[in-house]
């Protein structure tokens, strides 16, 4: 009869049993529920920077607005504008959902004028016109630097000229910035008139600012102030700027009545750097928010005291339109997340089932330890239900006392204000870890019967079929879309180690009987009885051969993935600046010619980029938007003699040909090229009719294609972004590439390689060398970007995303190697009374000490092989085992899918502290059996 009397003198008996799997539960539940939310914090890190470096090019989230003015005129009070864009911002930011409003910081905003035509003393009329300019006005904003002026000072309240007629207006106080001051020729203190659509005031100019730093926003907002632009008027070409202006001088001309205004407001974003901020339920949250701010009622950004008219400076603002480019990033961040999430439950159920496993042989110790008293208590009466009862009782109160020490450790090193991570992973795993002593009962007791070989058959055939069926359901379904634990993904590696096992045990008896053989006719019984020992304990070996195994195959591909992923922000940063240490990227037109003056560099390459669309002469197919892209391929070939796409221009047979002129028939020049292999293949020795920006009627003849790894060349990284797109893609080198039109929206790139055998380009002296076109030209379009590998590779080693995959590898494979040593050391423990008789035995027929040892470290020598090549086996080949449903592109944001790599320094490592870890346990059951005596395990007249 179970009662709690006898399972209290159980538990005594069976206290050390009950305290491993004590401890093997507080790990079952302590890294589960403090795993998620730890590396949340990771990722919201990651998610920080990336809303930080999104910024960088400009605000992320913008609304505008135009007002309607008023008929009548009406004087506005000094600071009215100011202050009523403030409401109108804090108002835009109350109307988002309290998840956005607490990454929203304070609105700036800022105003522009109609455009206007300037004319008096001094003003001159470039193009034959007098030029354009309009006033603006931006509230400040410390955060990005203020405007530095080099001639007199900011723009203030206009006050009237007393040399001026009453009624004239005062003028109003304007600045410009040196390049403007210089293209028109003005000078401080000028004064001349702006005339608009119903509108004319005097402007005064009393400063000159600078615009080589500071005022980095400013900037953003209006490029205009930067340098006046040359845009296409009606007849001809004219010269349009910008003026800067205070509050107080747009207050004025909005208070003649008829000069509407531009309006904007730009809502910094600052994520953080909390875990709830970055998991998938926080990101759809602002997800959610930003789409409710796009489709809110324009009166709700006027505040509640607007009475559903919404006015600002006495002009009414009728509706107020938000730019969102928030969502994209946001989006970027939970694909990437949501992979990294997936390859995090990949190791940890992979921990959790060696977890698991250690706790099966902690049970197995107990049973084989209480083998005896359990047979004596079946044989008078007792029942083997109530046998298994007390076993379940036993370990649940072990397990129920570890699961509250693991709660309460999980709930200290989780970061304050998070939640724990789910309680399912830990509830099932012990629920294994509660059955594993019953189910080590009835492996141990005696049997009237051996079982029967078919049983083993079918629990192998059993495995086989499930881990075939997982890899199956893998491979077919691909990658999994979302976030969370891939189960398939994660399951894989547990039932492929539990096969592997299983054939190495039917591969290890026959090897051992071989070497059994052999040792037989060596000197010395050492070989002989260690080898023996090893093949007689196989079977009972089986469960520290899967711990091992899977300790070091999730080692191995750990390793493999950290290496991968390593490797791909390699390839990401080369492929971001074509393979060159510095690369200048944007418009063909605004790239510099030369930069041999800036030391160390040595080869220039210059990458075109455009696009067009393509129609077949054979039978008018027509392929829209095919990229094309041109290159010196001499030059890329000096700079980097093991490129594959140099080779492949330079091996074309007629790749570099003059261009052939154009025809008599009205046909334009042609041009050669070599196409992606399935435009070549369809159209072999194909010409085609290119229509594009900026070219008139143009031929291409493709005369050959592509090779793959032509297309992984960096050198096209600048050019086609995060990779080539669907579609064809034309490559031309030599004349036809100089023939490629400058398109102002397609990024071209120069490569600053340095010469042979000398230091990388210095990017401080690039940076001095190409600052008249680094600099800000006030035009449209794409600016020009100096980007140095160093800082690329820096920016993606130093993601939260991918470090926290990183991490969780290295914690899995320590975790996993000490469980697996303590597995190790447990299956040494079950058979330690028989090792122990047999070196006692072996000792009174004069075996010596050294002797000794060497049995020690023998017998468990052909376990610790097998495992290591298993286990290494394992990890080398997970990764083409689970083929396209381990897919890491999303996690590394690299143009192609990388290649799996293998990492043999930790592979090695990994072996090496598994051997060593070993051998220090054997030497330390040596070193124990030396003090025993030997009549402590032998009895009179024993015969092994």
């Amino acid at each position: 009869m179970l009662t709690l009397r006898l399972i209290r003198r159980e538990a005594r008996i069976a206290w050390p049993v009950a305290a491993g799997l004590a401890l093997l539960s507080v790990l079952l539940t302590a890294i589960p529920l403090s795993w998620p939310p730890r590396f949340d914090r990771l990722a919201a890190d990651a998610l920080a920077d990336r809303v930080a470096r999104a910024q960088l090019s400009g605000p992320l989230i913008t609304a505008t607005a135009t007002t309607v003015p008023l008929s009548a005129r009406a004087r506005i009070a000094p600071g009215t504008l100011d202050r009523d864009l403030d409401r109108t911002g804090e108002a835009l930011r109350a109307t988002a959902a309290p998840r956005l409003a607490t990454v929203l910081g304070r609105p700036q905003g800022r105003v522009a004028a109609p455009a206007a035509v300037a004319a008096g003393p001094g003003i001159p009329t470039p193009y034959g016109r007098p030029p354009g300019l309009n006033l603006v006005h931006a509230q400040p904003d410390d955060a990005h630097g203020p405007v530095e002026y080099v001639q007199g000072r900011a723009p203030r309240e206009p006050r009237p000229d007393p040399a001026a007629p009453p009624a004239q207006p005062p003028a109003i106080e304007v600045a410009v910035s040196e390049a403007t001051r210089d293209r028109l020729g003005l000078t401080e203190s000028q004064k001349f008139e702006l005339t608009g659509t119903g509108w004319s005031t005097p402007v005064l100019l009393v400063g000159v600012f600078r615009t080589d730093h500071g005022a980095d926003r400013l900037r953003q907002q209006f490029p205009m102030l930067v340098a006046p632009w040359t845009v296409p008027a009606e007849t001809g070409q004219q010269l349009v700027g910008q003026l800067l202006t205070s509050a107080e001088g747009i207050e004025q001309l909005a208070g003649r009545g008829t000069v509407p205004l531009e309006l904007a407001w730009d809502l910094p974003v600052a994520t953080g750097r909390s875990g709830p901020d970055a998991t998938t339920a926080g990101t759809a949250e602002l997800r959610a928010a930003l789409a409710g701010l796009r489709s809110a009622d324009s009166t709700q950004h006027c505040g509640d005291d607007s009475g559903g008219l919404c006015t600002l400076a006495g002009q009414i603002v009728p509706k107020i339109a938000v730019t969102d480019r928030l969502t994209p990033e946001l989006d970027a961040h939970t694909a990437q997340h949501g992979r990294a999430r997936q390859l995090q439950g990949f190791a940890l159920v992979g921990l959790l089932a060696v977890v698991v496993a250690t706790a099966v042989a902690t049970a197995r110790l107990g049973a084989r330890r209480r083998a005896g008293a359990f047979a004596l208590q079946l044989s008078r009466g007792a029942g083997l239900a109530g046998l298994a009862g007390r076993l379940l009782a036993e370990a649940a109160v072990a397990v129920g006392a570890g699961a509250a020490a693991g709660w309460a450790i999980a709930r200290t090193i989780t970061p304050h204000g998070t939640a724990l991570g789910s309680a399912l992973p830990a509830a099932v795993a012990a629920l294994p870890v509660c059955c594993a002593p019953a189910a080590a009962l009835l492996t141990t007791l005696p049997r009237t019967r051996p079982p029967a070989r078919s049983r083993r058959l079918v629990l192998e055939a059993l495995a086989l079929l499930l881990a075939a069926g997982a890899l199956t359901a893998l491979r077919t379904r691909g990658a999994l879309a979302g976030s969370g634990t891939d189960l398939p993904l994660a399951l894989a590696p547990v039932l492929l180690a539990l096969v592997a096992a299983l054939a190495l045990l039917r591969l290890l008896p026959p090897l051992l009987r071989r070497a059994t053989h052999w040792a037989r006719r060596s000197r010395g019984p050492v070989p002989l009885v260690a080898l023996a020992q090893a093949g007689r304990h196989t079977g009972t070996a089986a469960l520290a051969l899967l711990v091992l195994m899977l300790a070091m195959g999730y080692g191995v591909f750990g390793a493999g993935i950290s290496r991968t992923v390593a490797d791909s922000r390699a390839q990401n940063a080369d492929w971001r600046t074509g393979g060159a240490p510095l690369a200048l990227v944007g418009p063909r037109d605004r790239l510099p010619a030369d930069l041999s003056q800036a030391t160390t560099v040595g080869h220039q390459v210059s990458v075109t980029g455009a696009s067009g669309d393509l129609t077949a002469q054979d039978d008018g197919t027509t392929f829209p938007g095919t990229q094309l892209v041109g290159l010196d391929a001499a030059a890329l070939s000096a700079a980097r003699p093991d490129s594959p796409l140099a080779r492949a221009l330079l091996a074309a047979d007629g790749a570099a040909a003059p261009v052939r002129p154009a025809g008599q028939d009205g046909t334009g020049p042609t041009l050669t090229a070599l196409a992606d292999p399935a435009l070549a293949a369809r159209f072999p020795d194909g010409t085609f009719e290119l229509s594009a920006l900026g070219t008139s009627r143009v031929l291409v003849h493709v005369i050959g294609a592509l090779p793959e790894e032509a297309l992984r060349d960096p050198a096209l990284g600048p050019v086609l972004g995060n990779g080539p797109r669907p579609g064809a893609l034309l490559l031309f080198t030599g004349p036809s590439a100089q023939r490629l039109p400058a398109q102002p929206n397609h990024p071209s790139a120069l490569l600053l390689h340095p010469a042979t055998g000398a230091p990388p380009p210095d990017p401080a002296a690039v940076r001095t060398a190409a600052s008249p076109w680094l600099a800000p030209t006030g035009g449209t379009g794409p600016r020009l970007e100096l980007r140095d590998r160093a800082a690329e590779f820096e920016v993606l080693r130093t993601d939260g995303l991918v470090r926290s995959v990183q991490l969780a590898f290295q914690l899995t494979t320590a975790l996993a190697l000490l469980l697996a040593l303590g597995a190790f050391v447990l299956d040494l423990i079950l058979g330690a009374t028989e090792r122990a008789r047999v070196t006692s035995y072996l000792r009174t027929l004069g075996l010596t000490g050294r002797a000794s040892l060497a049995l020690q470290l023998l017998h468990p020598l052909p376990l610790l092989l097998t495992a290591a090549a298993g286990g290494t086996a394992l990890g080398l080949l997970l990764p083409a085992a689970l083929g396209p449903g381990l897919r890491l592109q999303a996690l590394t944001g690299a143009p192609f899918e990388p290649a799996a790599h293998t990492d043999w320094t930790t592979t090695t490592a990994l072996g090496l502290a598994l051997a060593v870890l070993v051998t220090a346990t054997a030497a330390l059951e040596t070193a124990i059996g030396r003090r025993r005596a030997p009549g402590t395990v032998l009895r009179l007249g024993e015969a092994l």
